[in-house]
């Protein structure tokens, strides 16, 4: 067994609803200045990627998504849940509808900007050379999220583990 960790590009957040509820911005840190994707608080927000498929000569076996988070707060909770497609060479880039994950309620860090990773199983029927189209979306307008600031999405990655 192996695993293979591909970096999903973060490509853009949900313009036809919930436009302005996430973006990508820049804040300046202590030692480097840190770009990074932010869904406003209290509100629903998506932002979008997509991933090419390389098993490396494997046979899949199981996959899962990190999610590299952080929040300048050091109480609260955060709702994300994940959406995803795998279209194929000649299948349609306009699905009907995404495979959902469920929704997780990270507990933010006690300590500001503390990396936190978020991490969705079970994706499945993925095969060499799919276009995986990932939405993750902040569940901000639900009852569970808490937080007082915006969600810090830092980075995103597929790890696939293969046969």
């Amino acid at each position: 067994m192996a695993t293979i960790r591909i970096p999903i590009d973060l490509k853009n957040p949900r313009v036809t609803s919930l436009a302005g509820n996430s973006f990508f911005t820049v804040i300046g840190l202590t030692a480097w200045d840190a770009g990074h994707w932010e869904f406003v608080k209290d509100v629903d927000g998506k932002i979008y990627g997509a991933a090419i498929v390389d098993l490396q000569g494997g046979a899949f076996s199981s996959a899962q998504v990190r999610l590299i988070q952080a929040w300048n707060a050091t109480t609260g909770v955060s709702r994300m849940s994940m959406g995803y497609d795998s279209p194929a060479d000649g299948a349609s880039l306009n699905p009907a509808s995404l495979t959902a994950i469920a929704a997780q309620d990270i507990t933010v860090p006690a300590t500001a900007r503390l990396r936190k990773d978020v991490v969705f199983t079970g994706l499945t029927g993925l095969a060499q050379d799919d276009l995986v189209i990932f939405e993750f979306f902040h569940e901000g307008a639900h009852l569970n999220d808490t937080v007082a600031v915006n969600t810090e999405l830092f980075d995103a990655v597929m790890e696939i583990t293969t046969t």
